[in-house]
């Protein structure tokens, strides 16, 4: 064999070396580039959250509290019944209330067709218990209601709200005592035993008594 024969051997040999060991680093270099990924970084935070309550509850101060009134009632009488509202969540009340008096059925007595006439509640509260033998306040006293006729209630078709409750009504755990005094309103004539018409005589209503409290005012809160 010539050198020249042998030299052109090495030479293709060695061009396959080349050609072998480019494609090694290509596929290489494409295996590299199938596995590559990027970094990640999460962090995570947690809260509790409890919601407050807000609860009204109405129950006897002395006494039965709101229950039938068996006698006959006429006008110029006053039926008193004592109560407890007592704001038992865990949220203050915005300052304030309404009270929503309705009759069952309604009649003259509580839907003002005698004009004038009718049944009408006045709320007195005292800063202590009632004292239900003489109907005194033995601490002091907050009218949170004038005198006025349940028709007025039904004709305004909304609750009435309640003045000067004082803090203690809208306070957490604290309670407000309530004298509830119904009376009767009424200058009617009855002629040869036949009364008037419309008349406030010989009815029955059941009146439902509704008192209403108001949630605090939304406030923000900085952790």
């Amino acid at each position: 064999m010539s050198q020249h024969s042998h030299t052109l051997k090495k030479e293709r040999c060695h061009g396959k070396a080349v050609v072998a060991g480019f494609f090694a680093v290509s596929v290489g270099l494409l295996t590299t580039a199938g596995v590559y990924s990027a970094l990640s970084g999460v962090a995570t935070g947690s809260e509790s959250v409890t919601s407050g309550t807000l609860n009204l509850t109405l129950s006897a101060d002395v006494g039965a509290g709101f229950s039938n009134f068996v006698g006959k009632m006429a006008p110029g009488d006053t039926d008193n019944v004592y109560v407890n509202l007592n704001n038992t969540g865990t949220l203050a009340t915005a300052a304030g209330m309404t009270l929503w008096v309705a009759g069952t059925p309604a009649n003259a007595l509580t839907n003002g067709t005698a004009v004038g006439e009718g049944l009408t509640v006045t709320a007195t509260q005292c800063s202590v218990a009632w004292t239900l033998a003489t109907g005194v306040c033995s601490g002091t006293t907050t009218s949170i209601l004038a005198s006025a006729q349940i028709s007025t209630f039904n004709t305004a078709g909304t609750a009435v709200s309640l003045s000067n409750i004082p803090s203690l009504a809208a306070s957490i755990g604290q309670v407000a005592h309530v004298q509830v005094s119904l009376g009767l309103v009424g200058t009617e004539v009855s002629t040869n035993g036949v009364a008037p018409t419309p008349t406030i005589q010989g009815l029955t209503t059941t009146l439902a008594y509704t008192f209403t409290e108001q949630q605090r005012l939304g406030a923000p809160t900085n952790q």
